[in-house]
């Protein structure tokens, strides 16, 4: 549908047909002089006069109107314009309003990309000019939720976007399908492992990274840029030394990227000027870093992310400026710079507070232990090393994600997902998947700007031949007791990882 700029609007205006005595009347008795009442617009004012939707939607509203006795719609002009919250231009020359209708209902195929409008609805009596009008949010919104990278069978990847109500702004549960291809021309990805996000102003990037290296995408338009993988280091990395394994980057610890390629940290230390690309990290020369990066939430802190050493089995932090160290604790339950030979990394995350919290198993016995340290000071504490073969079910657990506004862990097996408060005696169970499904990642949400759903929704991917499926559970941030049933999301493929965007 064609979008006509709203000269008509302000033809009516400047003659003063749409005088301001008009204003702001939608739902008081002004029939004696044959104003229209407009008691509801479904979908808008049911949803806090707010109505969000994304590119390429096509909006359908039908407005609940009750016009004067006597009357009809025909005794009646109507008008739906929009008018950006803030317009682009100077004093005088701002963008003007674009009419999107001038029917009763409202259809209308949404060809923009992402902005905020004001949206108003206008019924107007041809014979008495009578006026009435209802104003709401109408936001285009990005594409933003939980995103889920999948591949089909033949090992084509693509992203799949959960557009939940809990994590997003006029959510309304939807799957938003194959929108790294819609985007790219039908392109589809191969090889992928996991994606990973920085924001970061001179290069905001959306990172889909493969056995190859990496699809580099425009975060907001998920395009594929032209830059390659290499392109990202400063210098030379050859093809054998294409391995990307984990990334991050977090605004908290100085805005440094970081990056495991092939056992090796890279970083951009963005606060240091003219550096916009990986660079090898100084400060440790003999070490293996583990895949995995536990980032360091805590504004004012002296690292940015805590990795483990597998060679040495001691921890590395990452500094404000992109150097890495091995700190050695003293005093404490451990020592952080020397921990048992005889246990092997598993995995790590972020916990309470900044922690940083590490499974690791005896290599003999697969005994389990969790190791808890902060890093948010220069001088490391240990603080619990945890024998956990007791817990339930804790042999054979293969995923963990661990707790950031409570003193809990979450371990799952194939099928169940069990809580674990620390320091107590037992595990309690979260939650079992569907028969013949089996668990394949469990992910917290981590959103520092959402202060009401930030580190209270776990995400459980499960897998059941190439059919995959997405499981949401709300629970008690404090606990890790869960507060409602799961929420389950299909259609997917074989699910490879997930993240927020």
């Amino acid at each position: 549908m064609n979008t006509y700029r709203y000269i008509l609007f302000s033809l009516l205006l400047s003659l003063g047909l749409f005088s301001s005595c008009f204003d702001d009347k939608g739902n008081y008795d002004y029939k004696e002089i044959g104003e229209a009442v407009i008691k509801a617009i479904p979908g808008v004012t049911d949803n806090g006069d707010k109505l969000v939707c994304l590119e390429n939607d096509v909006i359908r509203l039908t407005p609940e109107v009750e016009f004067k006795a006597g009357t009809s719609a025909s005794d009646y002009e109507f008008i739906w314009f929009r008018y950006p919250k803030n317009p682009a231009g100077q004093s005088g020359h701002y963008e003007q309003a674009d009419t999107l209708a001038m029917t009763q209902n409202l259809e209308y195929k949404v060809i923009n990309t992402p902005r905020e409008y004001w949206l108003v609805y206008k019924v107007r009596n041809k014979v008495t000019g009578a006026l009435t009008e209802q104003k709401f949010e109408f936001i285009i919104s990005a594409i933003s939720g939980w995103m889920v990278l999948d591949e089909n069978a033949s090992g084509k990847a693509d992203i799949q976007v959960i557009r939940d109500k809990d994590i997003v702004d006029g959510g309304d549960g939807r799957i938003v399908k194959d929108y790294f291809s819609f985007n790219n021309e039908g392109k589809k990805m191969e090889n992928a492992r996991f994606m990973a996000i920085c924001p970061f102003s001179s290069r905001a990037n959306l990172y889909v990274y493969s056995d190859a290296g990496a699809y580099i995408l425009d975060m907001s338009t998920y395009k594929e840029k032209a830059d390659s993988y290499t392109d990202l280091f400063s210098s030379t990395v050859t093809l054998d030394q294409i391995n990307p394994q984990a990334e991050h980057y977090d605004i908290y610890g100085g805005n440094v990227e970081v990056l495991v390629n092939n056992y090796k940290i890279y970083t951009v230390a963005y606060r240091m000027m003219g550096q916009t690309q990986f660079v090898a990290a100084s400060g440790v020369d003999d070490y293996t870093a583990a895949p995995a990066i536990a980032p360091i939430r805590i504004n004012g802190s002296a690292n940015s992310a805590a990795l483990f050493d597998t060679k040495n089995n001691r921890f590395i932090t990452v500094g404000t400026w992109g150097s890495i160290t091995a700190p050695v604790s003293t005093g404490g339950a451990f020592n952080t710079g020397a921990i048992d030979p005889a246990l092997k990394f598993v995995c790590m995350g972020e916990g309470k507070d900044g922690e940083t919290c590490m499974v690791m198993r005896k290599e003999d016995s697969g005994e389990p232990y969790l190791f808890r340290a902060s890093f948010v000071e220069t001088d490391p504490v240990a603080l619990t090393s945890d024998n956990l073969n007791g817990l339930k079910d804790m042999g054979v657990s293969k995923y963990y994600a661990f707790g950031t506004r409570g003193n809990f862990m979450f371990y799952a097996t194939d099928s169940k997902v069990y809580t674990w408060r620390y320091g107590s005696e037992s595990a309690s169970e979260f939650m079992t998947v569907g028969e013949g499904e089996k668990i394949v990642q469990i992910k917290m949400y981590t959103n520092v700007s959402d202060a009401t759903f930030n580190g209270k929704i776990l995400f459980v991917a499960t897998q059941k031949g190439n059919e995959g499926k997405v499981y949401k559970v709300v629970f008690n941030e404090m606990s890790g007791v869960a507060e409602s049933s799961p929420v389950e999301y299909t259609g997917f493929n074989i699910i490879k990882d997930m993240y927020y965007r």
